[in-house]
């Protein structure tokens, strides 16, 4: 019970923050979205309580608690935060890829690299003529890390397709998330440093959150 209404807490504390988004609501932005992700955290808290994958759990529980942090680094202004926030997330991607793999990918998996990083490449090279056009090339290296984490944490997630024990709406949560996450940081980036886009912090927002709600529920083995 209290798993489902930690889910209404985020669902209507996410709804918000859209809205506040939505809207320019500063002050709202910045309460409901940490606010989000607290009540992500303990719902996903409440989901080990039950049949759960005790290896995931232990890292994706820090990934939620520095998507926190990184979430409130990202909605201070100067350059000293985002980077504090782009180290936050940083840390939260690499919690999610060594929650999904307690064990190196199946041999396999490997074929849904190829995919992967081709498309994490190509988005970095377009990334990196952006930083390069707006005189920000101290940034390349410190994009190309997080892009080098991202991709990896969105393989592990494909990866769970060819996992014993990983099915059904578990797997689907997880790829799900992961996509989410990445389709997220993506647009984010893209905005920032490539060229504004209408509504660009409203999609962010919202597939940043869709994606960190399925990765915490993916968390559950009752799916």
């Amino acid at each position: 019970m209290a798993v489902y209404v930690s889910l209404v807490v985020v669902l209507v504390f996410a709804a918000a923050d859209w809205l506040a988004v939505a809207r320019d609501r500063r002050r709202l932005e910045f309460a409901c979205k940490p606010a989000t992700m607290i009540a992500l955290l303990i719902g996903a808290w409440w989901l080990t309580r039950g049949p759960h994958d005790p290896w995931q759990a232990r890292f994706f529980l820090p990934a939620l608690g520095f998507s926190l942090a990184g979430d409130i680094f990202l909605m201070l202004r100067g350059k000293r935060f985002f980077l504090a926030g782009l180290v936050a997330f940083l840390l939260a991607h690499v919690c999610y890829a060594v929650g999904f793999n307690p064990t190196a990918p199946p041999w396999p998996s490997l074929l849904i690299l190829i995919p992967v990083v081709g498309v994490g490449y190509v988005l970095f090279r377009r990334l990196a003529q952006g930083l390069r056009a707006r005189g920000e090339e101290k940034m390349l290296g410190p994009v190309a890390i997080y892009s080098l984490v991202l991709s990896g944490m969105l393989f592990s997630a494909w990866a769970t397709l060819f996992r014993p024990g990983w099915a059904g709406a578990r797997q689907g949560l997880a790829i799900g998330g992961a996509s989410l996450f990445f389709v997220s940081d993506a647009m984010l980036a893209w905005d920032r440093f490539v060229a504004p886009f209408p509504l660009a912090r409203l999609w962010t927002h919202i597939t940043y959150h869709l994606g960190q709600m399925a990765l915490a529920a993916s968390i559950a083995l009752t799916w």
